[in-house]
C-alpha cells in the first residue's frame, strides 16, 4: 500500500533515505511539468526538477506540517524557475552541433533519423507551446500538470493549494478554448518522458548531502501531531500572547536555502461556499460563484494560493462576491413554466422563479454559465429539468435550483429543446441533433431537412414539428417529411394549445427559383392567398390538414412580409411582431386589432410564454413584459431580476450611481434599490447618451444630458441627487461642437466662408441630430474635468471649454477618421491630457489640449486594445489588454507586473485613499509597496467592466451578469 507524505517524511528524519525516493517518483512529473511551463525549456525543466528534491531533500526537517509537503515542493520548484529566469541561464547545444566526422555511416544515418524524430518532437512541443500561450497563465499551468504531470484535478489542488472545484473549472475552460487541439496537446505532453534515471541521480546526490537541521526552539513534530492538550496547557499556565506566537511562529515560503522553511498551518483557500442571502434564495438553494473564463490572465505567482515574497504581506479576502439585487433590467433567454406550476425565467445573470404572490422574480441559480445573446431553452421529462447553455446540456431535479451538466451538446445557434418518449431533440438555424439518453450525447439528425435554414420548432406529444425557410416539416419513421402548408414560404412561429398547432408564416421570394415562383403564384391564386404578406393557419389533426385563420381586416401597414409571433392560450390568440397587435378568443374564427403598442413590439428570435388566457410574457427590447387583461395594455415585469446592460458605475457620496437600460440610476443602499436619476425635462432615459458621459471630480457628480430646451448639456446633481440640473454659464455642447465639426468638412471642401455653405452644414447638422436621436444613437463619448475645465468626446474630435471661452473649443486632436475615441480612454489631471484611440494610438498633451504628440513608439508594451486609463495623483494608469502602462512624468514608461514579473491584465482601476487597486478576471489586485499586483480577492464571477470602492465594499460591474461586491480588506 502506498504511504503517505507523512509516513515517508517521518522515516527520513528517522534516517530512511529510501523513503524520499518515493516521493521522488510521486512526484516528479509534477515537478517537471510545473518547471517547464515557466521555463519552456525540457532540459532546463529536467536540472530544476533535481534541483527542487535536493533543496526539499535539504531542509525537510523544517517542514512543520507534513501534509503541506506538495504545496511546499510547488514553492520551491517556482523559486527556483524565478532564480534562473533572473540569472538568464543560456541554452544548452543542440545535438546539431555534435561533429559527426567520427561515425560510421550507419551510426550516421541512425543518429541523423533520431535527430529528425527530437525536432518533429521538439516542433509538436514548440506548437503545442505556443497553443498553451493562448491560455491564462492559471490555465497553462493546469493543462500542463494534467498532461505532463499526469495528475488528477484533486492532486493539482493539494499540489497548488486551490480547491479542487477551481482546478476543474480551469481545466473544463481551457479544453474549451482549445477544443480542437486538445488532442494534440494530450498526445505530444503524454508522450513525453522523464529519464528514467532521474530518480537514481537525485538519490545519488542526496547521499553526499547532510539535511539542515530543525531550529532549535522549534520541534520536530508537527503542529497536530502535540494536541489540543499542549495548547491547553499552555493557557492554563496563563502563557502570554508571545509564548503563544514563539511555540509556533509563521515564516515564508520564499526563504532562501540558508533560512529555515516552514509552512503556516493554515490554508488559503479561495472557492468557499458561503450562505448565500435569505433574498437570494428558495429552499436550500446555493448561489454560488461562476466564471466564464473569457480572457482570464495571471500568473500563478499571483495567486492567492501562495504566499507572498514581500514582509509587509497583504491579507487575501477567502469572502465570495454577492450579487447585487438590481438595478433591473436585461434580456431574457426562457420562460418556462414546470409541470408543478412554477414560472421560470433565464437570463444572463442567472435563473429566476416566479414569486409565490406572483409580484416579481427572485433567483434561485446563477451557477449555470450563460451568454449575453445566446438561447436558453428549457424542458421537462419525467419530472427532471433540461437545459442547454453554451456547449452543455443541464438537468435539475429540483425545480431549477440546482443544475449539473450532463454531457456536451453541440454549439451554434439554439431554436428549441424538445423532449419525446423515445428521444430529446436539439434544434439549431442550421442542425437538428438527436439524443438517446436523455441528453448525455448527440447525434446528427437532418434527414429530409437538407439546404433547409431552420427557424422554429414544437412538439404535440411525440410528434415534433420544425418550421423552415421552405415550409413546416414533421418527424416520420426517422426522416423530415414536408406538410402540405406553406411549401414556399418560411415559417416563423409554431404554437401548440392542447392538440392544436399554429403556424405563422412570411413569403420568402428572394430564395425561390423561377419555376417555384410559377407554382407558388399558381397555388396562391386558387387559394385565394396574399402573396406579400404574412398568414396564420390552425391544424388539428397533426399537419394532416390545414385551416387558414389570418386576419381578414389587417392594417395596410400590415400587408407587409413582417415577421410573426403567436402566442396561444387555449382558445386565445395574440399575434405580435407587425405594426399592430391582433387578438382572437375563438381560436382564429374572429380577430380585434390591439393597435400598435411599443412595449409589445417583438424580434423574430424573442422569448415569448402564454401562461393562460388572459396572462402573456414577452421579451421585448431587452426587457420582459406582461399582460394580464389578454393583450390590451403591457407593462414591463422585471422586479427582482438583475440586469446585465449596465455600464459606467460610478461612486458619489452615499450614492452609487449606474447607466442601465438607457437610464442613469443610483442606490443608497450599496445595490440592493434603485431609483431613475431625471433630467430637466423630467424625462427618464438617455438615449443619446454614450454610457461613459458620467464622472466625478471636483468633489462633484457630472453628467451630459438635454434640457428643457432639448439642448446637450454638462449638468451636475440637484442637492438630492436625483435630478440632473444643466450648470450655468456652459454653453450646449451640439451647437457649437456640431456646428465646428459640419463646417469644417463642408467648408474644407467649399469654402468655409460661404454663407450658402453654413446654411448646408447647419441644415445637415439638423438633420443628423434628430437622426441621431431618433436611432438612439450616442451623441457624446464621453467627458471628463480638470478645475474648471471641461473635455467631451465626439467619435472623431476632442472639444473642451472653460470660462471665457465663448463657445466649446476643437482641441484639434487628429486621430484619423477610420478611429474613434471612447469615454474610458480619456484622462485628465491639470493641463496633461491623455486619449487613447482605438487604432491603439496613445496620444499627449502637456498644455490642455492645445498641442498634441503621439508617444506610442515610446511604450514598453504591445497591444490590441486600450481598457482604461486614470489618474492617481499625478500618476498615470493606462490599462491595456495585455497589461498595465505606467508613467509620473509622461516621458519614461514601465509595465506594472505581479512578483513573477508577469503581467496582469486589468479591466479597471479605483483608488482607496492612496492605495491603487486593480480587476482583472481572475479578481481584485492592489499594488503593493514595490509597485508590485498582488491578489487580493477571489475570481470575479464574469468578465469586468467597471470597478468602484464604496462604503468599505469593492463594486464591480460585469459584462453580462450584472454587479456583485465583496468587503474591502483594508490592507494599509
Amino acid at each position: 500500500m502506498e504511504k503517505s507524505d507523512v509516513e515517508l517524511i517521518h522515516s527520513i528524519l528517522s534516517g530512511d533515505d529510501s523513503a524520499f525516493s518515493e516521493l521522488v517518483q510521486k512526484y516528479q512529473k509534477s515537478v517537471h511539468a510545473l518547471a517547464w511551463r515557466k521555463i519552456g525549456d525540457f532540459q532546463v525543466a529536467e536540472e530544476i526538477t533535481q534541483d527542487a528534491f535536493l533543496q526539499a531533500y535539504k531542509k525537510i526537517a523544517t517542514l512543520k506540517n507534513p501534509n503541506q509537503f506538495a504545496g511546499w515542493l510547488y514553492v520551491i520548484a517556482s523559486n527556483l524557475c524565478s532564480d534562473w529566469h533572473r540569472r538568464k541561464k543560456p541554452t544548452m547545444q543542440s545535438l546539431e552541433a555534435t561533429k559527426t566526422k567520427t561515425l560510421e555511416k550507419t551510426a550516421y544515418e541512425r543518429y541523423l533519423a533520431e535527430e529528425r524524430e527530437k525536432a518533429a518532437a521538439e516542433h509538436r512541443r514548440e506548437l503545442v507551446k505556443n497553443l498553451l500561450d493562448k491560455l491564462p497563465e492559471s490555465e497553462r499551468t493546469v493543462v500542463t500538470l494534467h498532461y505532463l504531470g499526469e495528475m488528477t484535478s484533486e492532486a493539482i489542488s493539494k499540489f497548488m493549494g486551490v480547491s479542487v472545484n477551481t482546478i476543474k473549472s480551469r481545466l473544463r475552460r481551457a479544453r474549451k478554448r482549445l477544443q480542437k487541439e486538445e488532442p494534440m496537446i494530450r498526445e505530444t505532453l503524454g508522450s513525453i518522458q522523464l529519464p528514467a534515471n532521474l530518480t537514481e541521480n537525485i538519490m545519488e546526490q542526496i547521499a553526499h548531502i547532510k539535511p539542515t537541521p530543525a531550529s532549535s526552539g522549534r520541534p520536530l513534530v508537527p503542529w497536530a501531531a502535540l494536541g489540543s492538550a499542549a495548547v491547553l496547557i499552555i493557557l492554563l499556565l496563563g502563557a502570554s500572547n508571545q509564548l503563544l506566537s514563539r511555540f509556533q511562529k509563521p515564516y515564508s515560503l520564499e526563504a532562501q536555502s540558508e533560512t529555515a522553511i516552514e509552512i503556516v498551518d493554515t490554508s488559503i483557500i479561495l472557492d468557499i461556499q458561503s450562505e448565500p442571502e435569505t433574498r437570494h434564495q428558495i429552499g436550500s438553494a446555493v448561489l454560488a460563484q461562476k466564471n466564464s473564463g473569457a480572457g482570464q490572465q495571471i500568473s500563478d505567482n499571483a495567486s492567492a494560493s501562495e504566499v507572498q515574497e514581500d514582509s509587509d504581506k497583504i491579507s487575501v479576502s477567502t469572502q465570495q462576491w454577492t450579487q447585487a439585487i438590481g438595478p433591473q433590467g436585461g434580456n431574457v433567454h426562457e420562460i418556462f413554466l414546470t409541470s408543478k406550476g412554477k414560472l421560470l425565467t433565464a437570463s444572463p445573470t442567472g435563473i429566476y422563479q416566479m414569486t409565490e404572490d406572483e409580484s416579481g422574480w427572485v433567483l434561485i441559480n446563477n451557477t449555470v454559465p450563460t451568454e449575453t445573446y445566446a438561447e436558453m431553452p428549457m424542458a421537462e421529462h419525467n419530472g427532471t429539468l433540461y437545459m442547454v447553455s453554451t456547449d452543455q446540456t443541464f438537468a435539475s431535479n429540483d425545480g431549477g435550483i440546482t443544475w449539473n451538466s450532463i454531457g456536451p451538446c453541440p454549439r451554434g445557434s439554439v431554436i428549441e429543446l424538445l423532449t419525446a418518449d423515445e428521444a430529446f431533440y436539439l434544434v439549431m438555424d442550421d442542425e437538428i441533433f438527436r439524443s438517446t439518453d436523455a441528453g448525455k450525447q448527440w447525434q446528427l439528425f437532418n434527414n429530409g431537412l437538407k439546404d433547409r435554414e431552420i427557424t422554429a420548432a414544437a412538439a404535440i406529444g411525440n410528434t415534433v414539428f420544425v418550421g423552415t425557410n421552405r415550409g413546416l416539416y414533421r418527424l416520420n419513421s426517422g426522416t423530415w417529411k414536408q406538410l402540405p402548408v406553406g411549401t414556399f414560404r418560411t415559417i416563423n412561429a409554431l404554437a401548440i394549445s392542447e392538440n392544436t398547432l399554429y403556424v405563422g408564416m412570411t413569403p420568402n421570394d428572394s430564395t425561390l427559383t423561377p419555376s417555384e415562383l410559377k407554382t407558388k403564384f399558381v397555388r396562391e391564386m386558387m387559394r385565394n392567398e396574399n402573396s406579400n404578406s404574412w398568414e396564420i393557419f390552425r391544424s388539428n389533426d397533426l399537419g394532416n390538414s390545414w385551416t387558414k385563420i389570418t386576419p381578414k381586416n389587417k392594417s395596410l401597414a400590415d400587408v407587409a412580409p413582417w415577421d410573426v409571433k403567436i402566442l396561444v392560450s387555449g382558445k386565445t390568440i395574440l399575434v405580435l411582431g407587425t405594426i399592430q397587435a391582433y387578438r382572437s378568443k375563438d381560436g382564429g374564427e374572429t380577430w380585434t386589432d390591439l393597435g400598435t403598442d411599443m412595449n409589445s413590439f417583438i424580434m423574430s428570435d424573442s422569448s415569448t410564454f402564454a401562461l393562460n388566457e388572459n396572462t402573456f410574457y414577452i421579451e421585448s427590447f431587452y426587457k420582459l413584459q406582461r399582460t394580464i387583461d389578454a393583450g390590451e395594455s403591457w407593462d414591463t415585469f422585471m422586479k427582482g431580476m438583475v440586469g446585465s446592460k449596465l455600464d459606467n458605475l460610478v461612486a458619489f457620496k452615499d450614492h452609487l450611481y449606474v447607466y442601465s437600460d438607457q437610464k442613469i440610476v443610483c442606490s443608497s443602499d450599496g445595490g440592493d434599490t434603485w431609483t431613475t436619476v431625471l433630467n430637466e425635462s423630467g424625462k427618464t432615459d438617455f438615449p443619446y447618451l454614450f454610457p461613459r458621459s458620467v464622472t466625478v471630480a471636483n468633489d462633484t457628480f457630472y453628467a451630459i444630458s438635454r434640457d428643457a430646451k432639448d439642448r446637450t448639456r454638462i449638468c451636475h446633481l440637484s442637492s438630492n441627487g436625483h435630478l440632473l440640473v444643466p450648470i450655468e454659464g456652459i454653453p450646449a455642447i451640439n451647437g457649437d461642437v456640431m456646428s465646428n465639426e459640419f463646417s469644417k468638412h463642408i467648408g474644407e471642401s467649399e469654402g468655409a466662408n460661404d454663407t450658402n455653405n453654413r446654411e448646408k452644414a447647419r441644415v445637415l447638422e439638423e438633420q443628423i441630430l434628430n437622426l441621431r436621436t431618433a436611432l438612439s444613437i450616442s451623441e457624446v463619448e464621453g467627458v471628463a474635468v480638470a478645475g474648471e475645465t471641461f473635455y467631451v468626446a465626439y467619435p472623431h474630435r476632442l472639444f473642451k471649454w472653460r470660462p471665457g471661452f465663448p463657445k466649446w473649443m476643437d482641441t484639434r486632436l487628429n486621430i484619423g477618421i477610420d478611429c474613434e475615441l471612447r469615454g474610458a480612454n480619456l484622462a485628465v489631471s491639470g493641463k496633461i491630457v491623455y486619449v487613447g484611440a482605438d487604432d491603439r494610438k496613445l496620444f499627449q498633451s502637456l498644455d490642455a489640449g492645445e498641442n498634441w504628440k503621439d508617444i506610442t513608439s515610446n511604450l514598453p508594451l504591445e497591444f490590441e486594445r486600450f481598457n482604461e486609463i486614470v489618474f492617481v495623483g499625478s500618476t498615470v494608469y493606462v490599462a491595456t489588454d495585455n497589461g498595465v502602462l505606467t508613467s509620473e512624468s509622461g516621458k519614461h514608461w514601465r509595465v506594472l507586473t505581479d512578483s513573477s514579473s508577469s503581467n496582469i491584465v486589468i479591466a479597471s482601476i479605483a483608488v482607496d485613499e492612496k492605495t491603487v487597486y486593480g480587476v482583472g478576471d481572475a479578481g481584485i489586485y492592489q499594488l503593493d509597496n514595490h509597485d508590485e499586483w498582488q491578489s487580493v480577492s477571489p475570481e470575479v464571477p464574469d468578465s469586468v467592466r467597471d470597478l468602484v470602492i464604496h462604503n468599505d465594499k469593492f463594486y464591480i460591474v460585469t459584462n453580462n451578469r450584472g454587479m456583485f461586491h465583496i468587503p474591502l480588506k483594508v490592507n494599509r
